[in-house]
């Protein structure tokens, strides 16, 4: 292709404006999503046009492209992730039945390395905060949505067509324990005294099962999962309604998979601990009455089924953030206090649910 800007900086007023065919004369690039763990370039360009501009041109879009980092660019070639969310955008989000982006540019070429979304702005609507966490109502609508993808896509006939989105039998899934067998002396020296020894322990004993627990995952019903369900890819309401307007972001990660991973990553690190116990059992069981609502039924779909998944979930991924450490680059002060929040967040989890003692671990 040859013309497909590598960076933010490489955007142009022409680039953009042949890509549209909308008659932009000048742009202003800001510069977004920075310290989020983002495997790319996330830029907001406010798009100035001449007397002739169309009635339904946008006054700005978001520009997104993959990361100019080697390691990085990388691993996200190795994962596919910027094929994926093109594709993605290609083949599934019309028939999502949750609001996503309105793409007006979608460059996908792997033999290259070319990729480029040109995207709809979202604003007014805003994203929320991992960190901050969720409110009670956030918490409970994210839910809603969860398990109507989840009940809608639940075991769909077109899932096994979409060969580029990769299931739990990928080499990248198949890595999650030697990541941790190198990283876990560096995520004990940072962590040890920070988190209950009893979770170390179970971390630890539990890396050990993951490949069966994995295998075991294979037979079950899938559905389509998001891979990355946390506040910051989730824009609400302008005026802060956690029932007005929503939209899911960022499809880089999605997989053909058992819901439950989406469902155990969004309650255990996108809620404080405090309201993450007074509302885990509720939302785990809303998440249920979702997905029967949508016309799953079976032995896994049940509350039972649920809860002892997210039990396995939660030590799942104390093991998953053990290894996750050799990712976080320490001069991203951002990144470095989401990375810290999310493992104290998981680790308090697995203790306050004694999961280990539970399920007989360690």
């Amino acid at each position: 292709m040859g013309n497909v800007p590598a960076s933010l900086g490489e955007v142009t007023p022409q680039w953009l404006a042949s890509t549209t065919g909308w008659p932009i004369d000048a742009i202003d690039i800001t510069v977004i999503g920075q310290g989020e763990g983002f495997l790319g370039q996330l830029g907001r360009v406010s798009l100035t046009y001449g007397a002739d501009r169309p009635a339904d041109a946008p006054a700005s879009v978001i520009v997104k492209l993959p990361t100019q980092d080697p390691g990085g660019r990388a691993i996200g070639m190795m994962m596919g992730v910027w094929e994926r969310e093109a594709r993605f955008y290609e083949a599934v989000a019309s028939q999502l039945g949750v609001r996503v982006p309105t793409i007006y540019v979608n460059v996908a070429d792997a033999a290259s390395g070319e990729f480029a979304l040109v995207m709809e702005d979202l604003a007014p609507m805003h994203a929320a905060d991992q960190v901050a966490g969720a409110t009670p109502d956030q918490a409970r609508r994210v839910i809603d949505e969860l398990a109507a993808i989840h009940g809608a896509w639940w075991n769909h006939p077109l899932l096994p067509t979409l060969e580029w989105m990769p299931g739990l039998d990928s080499p990248m899934t198949g890595a999650i324990k030697p990541m941790f067998d190198m990283a876990w002396p560096q995520f004990l020296e940072r962590y040890r005294g920070r988190v209950a020894d009893r979770t170390l322990r179970w971390a630890e004993a539990f890396a050990d099962q993951v490949p069966a627990l994995l295998a075991r995952y294979l037979s079950e019903p899938v559905t389509l999962v998001h891979g990355d369900f946390r506040l910051d890819n989730m824009f609400f309401d302008a005026d802060g309604r956690a029932d007005g307007e929503f939209a899911l972001v960022d499809w880089q990660m999605s997989m053909r998979a058992p819901g439950g991973s989406d469902l155990v990553y969004f309650i255990v690190t996108n809620l404080t601990p405090p309201l993450r116990r007074e509302m885990e059992r509720e939302l785990v069981e809303r998440y249920q009455a979702g997905l029967v609502r949508a016309g799953v039924t079976g032995e896994y779909a049940t509350v039972e089924r649920l809860w002892h998944g997210y039990l396995e979930g939660v030590l799942f991924y104390t093991v998953t953030f053990g290894g996750g450490l050799l990712g976080i680059d320490p001069a991203n002060e951002r990144g470095v206090k989401l990375f810290d929040e999310l493992v104290m967040r998981t680790f308090t989890a697995a203790d306050d649910l004694a999961v280990g003692d539970v399920l007989g671990i360690g």
